[in-house]
C-alpha cells in the first residue's frame, strides 16, 4: 500500500505541516491591484451593450475608447469611483444623434441578436435616452438615484424594455455592476 496523500490536517497527527505552510505562504501573497473602472455612464452604457457576445478586451474596450476619448473631459478609467462624469450622457446623445453616427464612430455594426435584433448602436442610444429621461445624466447622479428606491425601480424597469436584454436581465445587471452599484441592495459596491 502507498502512502496517503497529504491532508490539510496533517499537523494534528504530527506529520510534517507542509500543506499548512503552503497555505500560510499563499496568504502572504500581494493583493492584486483594484481593477480600474469607467468614469462615465456613457462608457458603462457602451460597455454593457457591446459586451454581450463580444470579446471585451479586443472589441469592447477599444470601441469605448474610440467613441468617447475624442470628447472626454478627463480619463475614462480610474482606480476609484468618479464624482464627475468624464463624458456625460447628454454629450453622447448630442455627438451621436442616431445609430448610424454611433456605428460609424464605433466602427461596429453588431446586433443584439442574430435573429432580428436591433443594432447595438441603437440599443446603446436607447439606454442613454432612457437614463437621461429619468434624470440620470452622469455618475454624479447615481447617489441621488440610489437614495430613491421608487425612482431606481422605475428606471430599472424602463431599461429592461430596451431590446437585447439577454437572459435574466444579464445586460442590465452588468450595467449596474459597471456603475459600481450592487443591484440587490441598491448601494454602491464595497459598502
Amino acid at each position: 500500500m502507498g502512502t496517503a496523500p497529504p491532508s490539510l490536517f496533517d499537523h494534528e497527527s504530527g506529520a510534517e505541516p507542509d500543506a499548512v505552510r503552503r497555505i500560510a505562504d499563499a496568504e502572504r501573497l500581494p493583493v492584486p491591484r483594484r481593477l480600474e473602472r469607467w468614469t462615465s455612464l456613457s462608457a458603462c452604457v457602451l460597455d454593457a451593450v457591446w459586451s454581450v457576445g463580444t470579446d471585451h478586451d479586443r472589441v469592447v474596450v477599444p470601441l469605448v475608447r474610440r467613441v468617447l476619448e475624442p470628447a472626454a473631459a478627463g480619463p475614462l478609467l480610474a482606480d476609484a469611483a468618479s464624482s464627475a462624469d468624464s463624458h456625460p450622457l447628454p454629450r453622447l446623445l448630442t455627438r451621436f444623434p442616431d445609430e448610424q453616427a454611433l456605428e460609424a464612430a464605433a466602427q461596429n455594426k453588431q446586433r443584439t441578436s442574430t435573429r432580428g435584433g436591433v443594432t447595438k448602436a441603437d440599443a446603446a442610444l436607447r439606454y442613454a435616452r432612457t437614463l437621461v429621461g429619468h434624470g440620470v445624466l452622469g455618475v454624479e447622479d447615481l447617489p441621488r438615484l440610489l437614495a430613491d428606491p421608487a425612482s431606481w425601480s422605475r428606471l430599472d424597469r424602463a431599461l429592461s424594455r430596451v431590446p437585447g436584454e439577454g437572459q435574466n436581465g444579464a445586460r442590465r445587471s452588468y450595467f449596474w455592476a459597471l456603475c459600481g452599484v450592487d443591484e440587490r441592495t441598491r448601494t454602491p459596491q464595497g459598502q
